[in-house]
């Protein structure tokens, strides 16, 4: 375990990773899908 380094000197992790970008679809698309329920129960109370 001692010859463990994190690469911190990269700045390739900068942005958004691609293997990153489906989660952030499927966050984004839970918080419609949230706020498309409240709406509706809302209006219909």
């Amino acid at each position: 375990m001692g010859k463990y380094k994190p690469a911190r000197g990269k700045k390739k992790g900068s942005g958004v990773p691609p293997q990153g970008l489906p989660c952030l679809i499927l966050i984004l698309l839970a918080m419609i899908g949230t706020a498309l329920v409240l709406y509706m129960v809302m209006k219909n109370a």
